[in-house]
């Protein structure tokens, strides 16, 4: 869970842009994104704007069903409602697709964001892509994958071990792209 000091997140993220933070988080490879309790995008790094083909004015204010196919955008709402309503990070593998309809493999992890009186005000997601090309490949992706969500606050053992248990399913889904 990350507390800031606000009691509005839409007008905290105005208020950061062109600030250190949301310039350092625009360079990111992998996709960063802040949303309110409705799931509306109020901040999308370049990365995920280039990922889907979007410029930031066309994302701002608008949720995944405004920007997916329906079935990943009920997916992603499922896991964000699951969230406000648990309070406990979001760690899944996930299907997704780019701009040209390409579909991938990736991690997600969406965490709470609350004020300093534990109200919800949004959340953050941070998605890494999956691209193995061969068996090694795809060890060390799934290496790097688990040191990155041990490295994440708030995710609990129980997360990480069912987590885990996705990943031999791993090949077969790369063998789909």
């Amino acid at each position: 869970m990350i507390k800031i000091d606000a009691y509005d997140l839409a007008t905290y993220v105005a208020a950061q842009r062109g600030g250190p933070l949301l310039t350092i988080l625009d360079e990111v490879r992998d996709f960063v994104f802040i949303k309110d309790t409705d799931s509306r995008f109020l901040y999308s790094n370049r990365a995920h704007l280039a990922h889907i083909g979007r410029t930031e004015k066309e994302v701002l204010g608008k949720d995944d069903f405004d920007l997916f196919p329906h079935h990943l955008a009920e997916a992603f709402f499922a896991a964000e409602t699951a969230l406000f309503e648990s309070r406990i990070p979001v760690v899944r593998l996930q299907e997704s697709v780019d701009k040209h309809g390409q579909k991938f493999f990736s991690t997600a992890i969406k965490m709470l964001i609350t004020d300093m009186h534990d109200n919800a005000l949004g959340l953050v997601g941070t998605v890494h892509r999956i691209a193995p090309q061969d068996d090694a490949d795809l060890a060390r992706c799934k290496r790097h994958i688990m040191e990155i969500l041990r490295a994440q606050p708030g995710v609990t053992p129980s997360q990480l071990m069912a987590f885990e248990a996705t990943m031999p399913s791993l090949p077969s889904l790369a063998g789909k792209r």
